[in-house]
C-alpha cells in the first residue's frame, strides 16, 4: 500500500530514529515498505543500516544529491502511495493512516500533506509549521493551490510533509540538476493534473539543526546551487501544461532569487533592477490589487535598493539597535 522513501547523505546519527518512525506506525506495517537511498555517505550509515535487515531496502550509490536519491526510490518503490521522509526527521505515529484514508476515500486528490511540528534541537524548542487555516481540511486543485503559494510568497506541503499517487510521481521527469529544489518540483509536478488536500494537524517533526540545507551559512557554492536549482525547475515548468499565470509567478521568483545571490555576491547592479521592473511591468496590471501584494511578498521594493546603500542600511541598523542596547 505505502512505500516510504528516505534519501540520506551522512546522516548516521538521525536514521535510526527515522526508520523507527515508521516501523512504529499504527498502520500495518505489512502495507508498508521502507526504502532508503544512501547518497554515497561517507559515515557508518550502512553499519547502522545492518540492524534493519529484513525490514526495509537498502540501495547505495555515488553521491549525486536527492533529487536523483529520490528519483532511485521512486523507480523501486512498489507502493500506491509514495511518502517521503528525509532522513533527520521523524513521521508521527499516526501520520500513513491518516493519510492513506483520504487518498482512499478521493482519487481526484493526488497530493495529501500536513503542518510539521519544527523542533530546534539547539534549544529544544517546538513550533508548529504556520500552514494558513485557509488551505486546511479541505480539496483544493493543484493549479489553483500553487497561484495562492506564489501570490502570497509561500510555500507548503513538501520535504517529509509529502506524499502523492505512486503512478503520478512514476511519470514525472527528474534530473539531479533540480538538486535541493526538489521538494517545490515534486508539489509543483504532482499537482499538474490533480487536487490537495492538508490534514489539520501536524503529522511530522522537522529537525532543525546547523546541517540543514535552509539555514547553513550562505557561501557562494551554495547560492549557486540554489540558482541553478531554480532555474532548472522554471525551465520545466515553462515547456509544461501549468496556467500562463503560473508560469509568471514562477518566473518572478526566479528573477528574485538572482537578486538576492547578486546581493550577496555583491554583483547586483542597476540594470538587474531594471530588468526586475521590466518584468513586473510587462506580466503584472498595477491596476489589480494582486499584483500590489505580489510586489509587497517578494519583497521587490527591497530588492531595488543598489548594493551599496543596502550595506550602509545594514551598518545604520547595528549602530542604532546596538546603542538602543547601551
Amino acid at each position: 500500500m505505502v512505500s516510504v522513501i528516505i534519501p540520506t547523505y551522512n546522516y548516521a546519527h538521525y536514521i535510526s530514529e527515522a526508520i523507527e518512525s515508521i516501523l512504529n506506525q499504527i498502520f500495518p506495517s505489512n502495507e508498508i515498505e521502507i526504502i532508503v537511498i544512501d547518497d554515497g555517505s561517507e559515515d557508518n550509515t550502512s553499519e547502522i543500516i545492518k540492524k534493519y535487515k529484513g525490514k526495509l531496502t537498502y540501495l547505495y550509490q555515488k553521491h549525486e544529491g536527492k533529487a536523483f536519491a529520490t528519483k532511485a526510490g521512486i523507480e523501486i518503490a512498489t507502493g500506491k502511495y509514495i511518502f517521503n521522509l528525509d532522513a533527520d526527521d521523524i513521521f508521527l505515529p499516526n501520520k500513513i493512516e491518516k493519510v492513506v484514508d483520504i487518498f482512499e476515500k478521493d482519487r481526484d486528490i493526488v497530493h495529501v500533506s500536513h503542518p510539521a511540528i519544527y523542533w530546534n534541537i539547539e534549544y529544544d524548542t517546538r513550533q508548529m509549521e504556520p500552514v494558513p487555516e485557509k488551505i486546511k481540511g479541505q480539496k483544493i486543485k493543484g493549479q489553483e493551490l500553487l497561484k495562492y503559494f506564489y501570490q502570497n510568497g509561500i510555500f507548503f506541503g513538501g520535504g517529509s510533509t509529502f506524499s502523492g499517487r505512486a503512478d503520478i510521481l512514476k511519470k514525472i521527469f527528474i534530473k539531479k540538476e533540480i538538486d535541493m529544489q526538489l521538494d517545490e518540483y515534486l508539489v509543483w509536478f504532482t499537482l499538474k493534473d490533480g487536487y490537495s488536500f492538508f490534514i489539520d494537524e501536524p503529522l511530522s517533526i522537522w529537525r532543525i539543526h546547523s546541517k540543514n540545507f535552509s539555514v547553513e551559512k550562505l557561501d557562494i557554492k551554495k547560492i549557486q546551487r540554489v540558482v541553478e536549482g531554480i532555474e532548472f525547475v522554471c525551465s520545466e515548468i515553462l515547456r509544461n501544461d501549468f496556467a500562463t499565470e503560473l508560469k509568471k509567478l514562477y518566473l518572478l521568483k526566479n528573477y528574485i532569487i538572482k537578486l538576492v545571490a547578486k546581493e550577496i555576491t555583491g554583483e547586483k547592479s542597476l540594470s538587474d533592477v531594471i530588468r526586475l521592473w521590466n518584468y513586473i511591468l510587462s506580466n503584472f496590471s498595477l491596476f489589480d490589487k494582486n499584483t500590489f501584494s505580489i510586489i509587497k511578498n517578494y519583497k521587490v521594493l527591497n530588492r531595488s535598493i543598489p548594493t551599496f546603500m543596502l550595506k550602509w542600511l545594514k551598518k545604520f541598523k547595528n549602530v542604532i539597535f546596538g546603542e538602543l542596547k547601551k
